[in-house]
């Protein structure tokens, strides 16, 4: 009879466990940020917009948030607006290298595209990055880039 009721009760305990849990995972969608922070499935937002002044062997950063932990794909175009001196130009995003360029007056402007899978490795959440992520400019002393580069941040959704 005894053992009866301990099992009874343990099942008991093991269906509130799960309804516990279910119910936990059900509620934790709605938790994100009080913002509008989704992009939608191929729509893109833009996060940075302005320019920057790059001397050789010298480094710009732009600052840039984002709310959501959704995969994005980031989307960096450039327009050298003057090319004081043409040369390498080496692009980061999150101390993670884009790609350099040779900025010149023949490539005026150039769009680069880096592709996150999980959501965590071009561009960093809200929680990650204290807030900030931060795409770099940098040239080095020999044969660096030296002007006046226009900038745009765009994230493109990809659910």
């Amino acid at each position: 009879m005894k053992l009866r009721k301990i099992v009874v009760l343990e099942i008991t305990v093991i269906i509130l466990v799960l309804i516990s849990i279910l119910a936990f995972i059900e509620v934790t969608s709605y938790l994100g940020s009080s913002q509008n922070a989704k992009i939608g499935l191929y729509n893109e937002r833009e996060y940075a917009k302005g320019n920057v002044t790059v001397f050789p062997g010298e480094t710009a950063i732009v600052q840039f948030t984002y709310l959501s932990y959704e995969p994005t794909i980031l989307v960096l175009d450039l327009t050298f607006k003057s090319v004081d001196k043409p040369g390498y130009l080496v692009i980061r995003c999150n101390n993670r290298m884009l790609h350099p360029i040779l900025a010149n007056q023949e490539n005026s402007s150039v769009s680069l595209n880096a592709v996150s899978v999980s959501g965590a490795e071009w561009v960093e959440p809200l929680s990650a990055m204290f807030g900030f992520n931060e795409v770099t400019f940098e040239t080095g002393l020999e044969n660096g880039f030296e002007g006046v580069v226009d900038y745009r941040v765009n994230l493109r959704g990809t659910r």
